[in-house]
């Protein structure tokens, strides 16, 4: 699993700022991933430099990596267990390699932002057409030149032969070299769309691969089967964010929907219980938790702190927000007209046609799965 900005927060005390609702403390990252029949996640090298490292029961001991990163504590080509010893289900994390990560996701200082590569920004109107190239770092998009597809394929080629030399650099770290791995996951957005050679990389990285001895490509699943985790791993709180921490998604600018968003929730899981048990409003809680989860995207916080599209950002928020209110008020005891809620519904699901399996995973929470611990 993908955790949403890579984020994560262990078991314990829940208190993101002073006002915020007194719900005790809250049930870590990994139990929800466990809950959701998950066998691992990915984490930032960050939070598992800053985080403890602890053997596992029964398992033979490891010799120190002595490693700068980690300074003798981890390292960060191991895949290590996450969960307590109280779950009965076991999930891994894998920690991104942050130094071929950097090459194919900073824009700033990796492969996308090459000169050769097409513009994403600068788009023809009408059609809706790309003929540009990134052209000179930081350039106006006036000032971008004309996109040549024979040199952007050729860097491709290029920076497939460089990424494919940091892997065997890695490679010859003493923990690789024992049976370690080295994990480069990506969103697949990037490729093809925010970065339009992006296909073109991969195809060549795994060309070059298939000659090379040093590296071997796995799946993540494959790669934990072979090497299952021998040590533990308590992980510090971060995200990828600026800072590693949350503030790109809680700030003063964005404060106000968080405060929106708590206040929605618990409206929701009030009202949820009884409405299951009815059995005739489950068109109209279904609809409520899907206009929920899209309100609780991470993205609109983001956007507004970006500042780059700000308004669209707040309109999808608080229209979501509207529309959940909308449908939780039609749950309420005593509330009237239930045509006009199931007409609400059905409407807003043509619009936000998402989780159509959602009540399931609703009743999976009212049975023990909500966030805060009991």
């Amino acid at each position: 699993m993908w955790l949403p900005e890579c984020a994560y927060r262990g078991r314990g005390p829940w208190a993101p700022l002073p006002g915020a609702p007194a719900t005790g403390p809250r049930r870590g990252i990994e139990e929800h991933v466990a809950d959701a029949g998950f066998r691992y996640f990915f984490t930032d090298a960050h939070m598992a430099g800053a985080g403890q490292v602890f053997k596992l029961y029964g398992a033979e001991e490891l010799e120190e990596t002595g490693t700068a990163e980690g300074k003798g504590k981890y390292s960060p080509y191991r895949a290590y267990r996450v969960t307590s010893n109280r779950s009965g289900r076991e999930v891994a994390t894998l920690i991104r390699d942050p130094l071929t990560s950097r090459q194919v996701w900073s824009r700033q200082e990796g492969y996308p932002g090459d000169q050769w590569y097409l513009e994403f920004h600068k788009i023809r109107w009408p059609g809706g057409l790309k003929y540009w190239r990134v052209s000179a770092a930081g350039s106006d998009l006036g000032a971008k030149l004309p996109y040549d597809p024979a040199q952007a394929l050729a860097h491709a080629d290029g920076h497939a032969g460089h990424f494919v030399s940091l892997l065997e650099r890695a490679a010859t770290e003493k923990e690789v070299q024992s049976g370690g791995l080295i994990a480069v996951p990506f969103d697949t957005e990037l490729f093809g769309h925010w970065w339009f050679e992006g296909v073109d990389f991969l195809t060549a990285v795994y060309h070059r691969l298939g000659s090379t001895k040093a590296i071997r490509p796995y799946t993540a699943s494959a790669a934990l089967a072979a090497r299952p985790p021998r040590r533990g791993i308590h992980l510090s709180t971060g995200s990828w964010g600026a800072n590693g921490d949350f503030s790109m998604w809680l700030n003063s600018g964005t404060e106000w929907t968080w405060r929106k968003l708590w206040e929605l929730e618990q409206n929701f899981w009030d009202v949820a219980p009884a409405a299951l048990e009815r059995g005739d409003q489950e068109l109209v809680l279904a609809q409520a938790a899907r206009e929920l989860l899209l309100a609780q995207s991470s993205d609109w916080q983001f956007i507004m702190t970006t500042g780059q599209v700000t308004d669209y950002a707040v309109k999808r928020f608080t229209e979501h927000c509207a529309d959940a209110e909308s449908l939780i008020a039609a749950l309420q005891p005593g509330a009237g007209d239930q045509d006009a809620a199931r007409s609400l519904a059905e409407n807003l699901w043509q619009r936000d046609h998402v989780f159509p399996e959602i009540l399931p995973a609703v009743r999976a929470a009212m049975e023990g799965s909500r966030a805060v611990v009991v």
